[in-house]
């Protein structure tokens, strides 16, 4: 038999219709160690306005805002992502792992003829 490689793109849906995928988490991620909306859609390489538009989103179907601005000070405004924006990144990434793990499990027992 040939070998059989599982493949796939993970995601989940709250029951207050937040989805969350790898795109959204990575943007996410990029929010929190850069503090700014803008430089995380630079280094993701995705334009600023789908950026603000994806955080947009998240925050209206989150129970709580992911990522907050906060206004002002000499160096300008940041954008900050909450305790809650942390606890639905950890959760996507244990879940993605989860996936990679079956995939993986999956694959071989599938490629070695064990249906």
């Amino acid at each position: 038999m040939e070998t059989v490689t599982i493949k796939g793109h993970i995601w989940f849906q709250t029951e207050t219709g937040l989805r969350i995928g790898e795109g959204r988490a990575k943007l996410l991620e990029q929010i929190d160690l850069s503090g700014s909306i803008s430089e995380a859609a630079r280094q993701l390489k995705i334009p600023y306005r789908r950026a603000w538009g994806m955080v947009r989103e998240m925050n209206n179907n989150a129970k709580e805002p992911l990522v907050i601005k906060e206004v002002g000070g000499k160096d300008g405004g940041r954008s900050i992502l909450t305790k809650e924006g942390k606890k639905i990144v950890a959760l996507f990434k244990k879940v993605d792992q989860c996936f990679k793990n079956f995939s993986k499990d999956e694959s071989y027992r599938l490629s070695r003829g064990q249906e």
